[in-house]
């Protein structure tokens, strides 16, 4: 009986942590289902004639897909050309012992630590100067340098996980180090190929400091076009606002319900490093 309300307990603690943290988009939910009186009305109103103008008007703006548009491109290319940057990375650091590996290793992990507020005026500088501004390829570089710690790393102990006696035995059968590489290393770490692709795309898709910083006019992804779309100088769209928001988070929620098991997987397997 004790050990029923113990494992009871425990679920009513999750179910109060869960509802704490799905309020916010909840709300987000319920805001882009009212009339433009409605979002503002005090107090709250919880019972209300529900529209789907807010929907209406966000679909049917062209600068919503142009942003769409250039968010799935930065976002795409950013992760391909992470995973070609990072994944060769992670096994040199994981298979070769070479002097300062430990240092690069950590030198990679601060670029995941420091704040993006802190480099952004440099970046700006210096992508000013390479006139990068406002341009695809200086996101997308920006977006490869906040993810690619994160492919190294994850990785990294994906591979320290697999043992050597493996490849060895390849190499041993006429395989060169690039095809066990290839076709041995990264097939048995395809749920960490998984976990980190879906991570690094939704690090990209959800972006706001950099693709604010950095692009201007030309370039506008989905954040930044929220941000600045629906926010104005005496007034805020809210209900335009959290219409574009659920409509921006719906792909992130099913790449993440179709791939969970390979994200559990990742995450588990991929936490432990020496």
């Amino acid at each position: 009986m004790q050990r029923k309300v113990v494992v009871i307990s425990k679920y009513f603690i999750l179910c109060v942590i869960a509802l704490f943290f799905l309020f916010p988009i909840f709300w987000i939910l319920i805001q882009s289902f009212k009339t433009s009186i409605d979002t503002i009305a005090i107090p709250p109103k919880l019972v209300f004639s529900p529209t789907l103008e807010n929907y209406s008007c966000v679909l049917t703006d062209i600068n919503f897909f142009r942003s769409l548009k250039d968010s799935l491109i930065i976002a795409l290319f950013s992760v391909f050309l992470t995973l070609i940057i990072g994944v060769p990375f992670a096994y040199a650091l994981a298979r070769f012992r070479f002097r300062g590996a430990n240092q690069l290793g950590f030198f990679v992990l601060s670029t995941m630590i420091l704040p993006p507020i802190v480099i952004i005026i440099p970046f700006s500088k210096i992508f000013n100067y390479l006139r990068l501004l406002d341009t695809y390829p200086g996101l997308i570089l920006a977006h490869i340098l906040v993810n690619l710690a994160l492919v190294v790393w994850v990785m990294r102990s994906f591979f320290l996980r697999i043992p050597i006696e493996v490849e060895e035995a390849a190499i041993v059968d006429g395989c060169t180090r690039m095809q066990s590489f290839r076709k041995i290393v990264l097939p048995l770490s395809s749920s960490g190929l998984t976990a980190v692709t879906i991570l690094s795309f939704i690090f990209s898709w959800n972006e706001l400091m950099f693709a604010l910083s950095l692009t201007s006019s030309a370039i506008k992804t989905l954040p930044v076009f929220i941000a600045t779309g629906y926010v104005g100088f005496l007034a805020t769209n809210w209900g335009g606002l959290s219409a574009a928001g659920i409509i921006v988070i719906i792909p992130t929620i099913i790449l993440i319900l179709c791939s969970r098991k390979y994200l559990v997987t990742g995450f588990s397997f991929g936490t432990v490093s020496k």
